[in-house]
């Protein structure tokens, strides 16, 4: 294996060759790269807090020196995560193009199987006939009528006919920011069998059926911070159309969704952190509660998509609550299949089956425990209960909002 170039000696002894541990070490250079500079955190006490004034003092003093290292390093993390991209798409799209010539193969051979049993079929009726004409006409050999046949069988049965894509088709998981394709994602990983070997969370396009299941933010008429842009999206559905894709949009109620990404988007800005849930901001609902009712400007600011919220990051702004709203109804209109967070919280079990009919995996779902998702359903409520001006937000949504809500399946009345 060794002299193969699959393994390699190391201090910690062989290893094989693989993006894992190049994928490890992008991860932890952003990390690293943050810490450039950075004062290390102390306990508590004007002792501590003394020290710790006068090292921020030598990082602003040091600040020429450490600049031009965070530029170098920023610059070496990015070109680590193009390298790791690239790889990752050519790694990608091999996988789909062996799983294409198995499936290819597969076909051929099922084919092969179907036309030797017409020839047989065929070869008997020949017999029959060769008998019926030896009796009218005696002077014809059926052995050499039978001869002829089989040479002609022979020389028809070197062509090839497409019969279709099989049941491969490409999966796309879809959802909108902070709509739950989190749980969706871990879910599949951890049930999906032999499958899972070809999930990406990512987005790739394919001119044909693969077995790769993609996991992505998309949108599909608004542009959009933090999701592919339109055009992707109508690349995906004509596959869709075509017969060899799936589209699986995974949606939950918008008031959720714009609650938690109010506050994901102001934790990255302004810590430049990226939270998995809002539990890991507030250590309880009164603290969001507060925190909602201080900082109500900026939270309106954001669900009308005001692009001076977004004023520090280079690039486009993220959705309007309007524009949430109606690009959630776009995607259930096109979906090969729709999925609510809400439905899982209530049967997780059944709607993962769903997802196992939709995709045609061979699977064995007996003794199969789903998890469902952690997240609160419905929390918007209880916000809304607390918080006044949130229960005059939601009030003072337009007409329009308001029955594209409902349209979808939610009442924001209750």
């Amino acid at each position: 294996m060794k002299e193969a170039q699959f393994v390699r000696e190391t201090e910690d002894g062989w290893k094989r060759y693989d993006f894992s541990e190049l994928l490890r070490t992008t991860a932890a250079l952003e990390g690293l790269k943050n810490a450039v500079g950075a004062v290390n955190p102390r306990l508590s006490g004007w002792y501590n807090d003394l020290i710790q004034l006068v090292k921020k003092l030598l990082a602003r003093v040091l600040a020429w020196y450490t600049r031009p290292l965070r530029e170098f390093n920023a610059s070496v993390s990015r070109s680590l995560g193009e390298i790791v991209w690239a790889l990752d798409r050519v790694s990608m799209d091999m996988v789909a193009l062996e799983a294409r010539f198995a499936q290819s193969e597969k076909r051929s051979a099922t084919l092969a199987e179907s036309m030797q049993g017409q020839l047989e079929l065929l070869h008997k009726q020949v017999r029959a006939l060769a008998g019926l004409q030896m009796t009218a006409n005696p002077d014809v050999s059926a052995g050499r009528l039978e001869t002829d046949w089989e040479k002609r069988a022979s020389e028809g049965s070197r062509f090839y006919i497409d019969t279709g894509p099989g049941n491969n088709r490409t999966a796309y998981v879809i959802g909108l920011f902070g709509s739950g394709r989190h749980y969706i994602n871990e879910l599949m990983l951890r049930n999906i069998g032999g499958r899972a070997k070809y999930f990406r969370d990512t987005i790739r396009l394919h001119r044909g059926p693969t077995p790769m299941i993609y996991s992505g933010h998309a949108t599909m008429r608004h542009v959009s911070r933090a999701q592919e842009l339109p055009g992707v999206m109508s690349r995906i559905l004509e596959a869709v159309q075509s017969g060899f894709a799936d589209v699986i949009f995974v949606y939950r109620h918008p008031l959720d969704s714009l609650l938690t990404n109010w506050v994901w988007w102001r934790t990255f800005i302004r810590d430049n952190l990226d939270i998995p849930g809002i539990s890991q901001v507030y250590k309880n609902r009164d603290d969001l509660y507060d925190d909602l009712e201080r900082n109500f400007p900026e939270f309106k600011a954001f669900a009308e998509g005001d692009p001076d919220f977004f004023a520090a990051l280079a690039g486009p702004r993220f959705l309007s609550f309007a524009e949430f709203v109606e690009e959630t109804e776009l995607h259930l209109r096109s979906a090969t299949l729709t999925l609510r967070l809400e439905d899982f919280m209530i049967d997780s079990f059944k709607e993962f089956s769903r997802i196992v009919d939709v995709m045609s995996v061979d699977l064995d779902l007996s003794g199969l425990s789903v998890a469902p998702p952690r997240a609160k359903p419905y929390g918007y409520l209880t916000v809304k209960d607390k918080v006044p001006r949130f229960r005059n937000f939601i009030d003072g949504l337009d007409a329009e909002t308001k029955r594209r809500i409902e349209k979808i399946g939610y009442d924001v009345t209750v």
